[in-house]
């Protein structure tokens, strides 16, 4: 056996601690990161305090969600929150052109615990009746329909 100092064998004692806590907490947090392959507009372990599409306010008052001013359009304002906190994204990969494009619609999103808010981008998409959606700063492109693109951001699908 070998033979060490008591002083050695704690550091190796340390050493094996801290290998084992990497195993049993790292790993497993790493591979459930890389196997989530379900990307939300809002993060499932976030709470949602606000959304802003352009001068309309998505603001949670207590328990209720409220349009600030109030919407011209018949909007339920708790329908607009709960697809904004579950809708899930599909990502699709874009040519060089299409990035290019104005946004048609902006939205910033306010997260509990977070100072800096979400920008999503809506794009055309050169599909009829798509959309892109692009996170401010992320190259990452998602594809909406018409008809969702109309209920998160509030735009007529006819644009």
């Amino acid at each position: 056996m070998l033979k060490l100092s008591r002083r050695n064998w704690n550091n190796v004692l340390i050493f094996a601690v801290l290998v084992l806590m990497f195993v049993l907490y790292g790993i497993p947090q790493r591979l459930q990161q890389l196997s989530a392959d379900e990307h939300r507009l809002v993060p499932e372990d976030s709470q949602l305090l606000m959304v802003a599409l352009g001068e309309l306010r998505l603001i949670q008052a207590g328990s209720v969600w409220r349009l600030q001013p109030a919407a011209d359009k018949a909007v339920d304002a708790a329908k607009l929150a709960m697809a904004w906190q579950h809708t899930i994204l599909t990502p699709v990969d874009v040519e060089h052109d299409s990035k290019s494009h104005v946004p048609v619609a902006q939205a910033s999103v306010q997260l509990a615990g977070q100072t800096a808010p979400l920008i999503w981008l809506l794009y055309p998409s050169a599909e009829p009746g798509q959309y892109l959606l692009q996170q401010a700063g992320q190259s990452q492109f998602y594809l909406l329909t018409a008809a969702q693109a109309a209920q998160l951001f509030l735009i007529d699908s006819a644009e």
